[in-house]
């Protein structure tokens, strides 16, 4: 075995047997390893994408950065890379193949690989849908008759009109498409802004469950933490699967987390929890594991952070809907505090605070008109 792999055989060395030995019985997996065994000078990002790209395969070059054999890897930008190749399949006219890949390469993979930070499974998630929807779009398009540059703004009214947010994601691809010259003058709108402010429904529901995440200790660490940072601070998932033991900080006030440019004090028993999670964190790799990583929330993959899908997965198992209890939070605490501070303690943006604050007043505007609706009786008089 090449002197470059030592760490790699000292890693697998330490894992459970019986793992170990079934992930070496499976034949992508002799031959991968054979392949590496017998290949000439050092193991490269190359050599693995000479591979097949199998789950196996994406396991194995992580257990090599985990262990120093291979240098840091945007894998989610390379798995971005691999899908829209199958997803270039799906769209049969060859010139609108063509201006699909101009535009994901040059609005966003030169983006990605120009950036100074790995991909996030986030950005990913955004592309995917743009890509999807721009192919819906042209085959939609197509059981019509008509091809992309046929495209009329009434075709992209009518569009929009298939519900949900799927025609909205593209937006950006008609815009890009309409400034080189591939179609007219076209636009797609913004969704409509209620489309996008999904929130719980009664009002003490959002406390409910942050009730139980605070004190039932059947509950994982893992999950409670989690679970809390979304219905207390609004955090989305992709945000709190970046989150490190840096973050968490000991203070003489009691202890700090770092979600903004500004620490915010963790009320107990939430402080309690941060700390525990801090000093039993655990990902789910047990073959290659791993414990010199720094994330609060370690993922399958040796020395990765858990994927946001996983988390979501997981809050949804226990009643908490992400998105639901994020807008909630967000919205509870624009009332609560100025755009800044929001900003400032939470980690969203400016213009983001602004919007959650319009929002949150136009709420309560529209919760006293209600009440007071509902207090005025038939004579037009208001009573308690």
């Amino acid at each position: 075995m090449s002197e470059a792999l030592e760490p790699v055989r000292r890693a697998l060395c330490a894992s459970d047997a019986t793992t170990l030995l079934n992930w070496l019985l499976r034949q992508s997996t002799t031959a991968m390893l054979a392949r590496l065994a017998l290949a000439d000078g050092p193991v490269t990002h190359e050599t693995i994408n000479s591979l097949v790209p199998t789950r196996p395969a994406r396991y194995l070059r992580q257990l090599l950065i985990a262990n120093g054999v291979l240098p840091e890897h945007d894998r989610h930008l390379d798995n971005l890379i691999r899908w829209s190749e199958d997803r270039f399949r799906e769209v049969e006219d060859p010139d609108e193949r063509l201006i699909l890949r101009g535009y994901l390469t040059w609005t966003h993979l030169a983006r990605l690989r120009r950036a100074e930070t790995p991909t996030t499974p986030a950005a990913v998630a955004s592309i995917r849908g743009e890509v999807k929807s721009a192919i819906k779009l042209m085959a939609w398009l197509h059981d019509r008759g008509r091809g992309l540059r046929d495209c009329t703004q009434a075709d992209l009214d009518e569009w929009c009109l298939c519900g949900g947010h799927m025609p909205y994601r593209a937006r950006l691809f008609v815009t890009w498409c309409t400034e080189r010259g591939y179609v007219g003058k076209l636009a797609i709108g913004l969704r409509p802004e209620s489309a996008q402010r999904t929130v719980f429904g009664e009002g003490d529901q959002r406390w409910h469950l942050a009730r139980r995440l605070l004190h039932d200790n059947t509950i994982s660490t893992t999950d409670r933490v989690a679970g809390l940072l979304v219905l207390l601070y609004g955090q989305s998932a992709s945000r709190i699967v970046q989150l490190t033991i840096d973050d968490v900080t000991l203070t003489a006030e009691g202890v700090g987390l770092h979600l903004g440019r500004r620490p915010l004090e963790a009320p107990a028993p939430l402080d309690e929890l941060l700390v525990e999670l801090v000093t039993t964190r655990r990902g789910k790799a047990s073959l290659g594991h791993i414990d010199s990583h720094r994330w609060l929330f370690p993922g399958g993959l040796p020395g990765a952070a858990l994927h946001p899908e996983a988390l979501a997965r997981r809050l949804r198992v226990l009643g908490v809907p992400a998105r639901a209890g994020r807008n909630t939070a967000l919205m509870n605490n624009a009332a609560a505090m100025p755009p800044k501070a929001l900003s400032d303690l939470l980690g969203v943006s400016i213009t983001t605070a602004v919007r959650w604050t319009k929002h949150a007043e136009s709420s309560s505007d529209a919760y006293a008109a209600d009440l007071i609706g509902r207090r005025r009786g038939a004579d037009g008089r208001t009573h308690p």
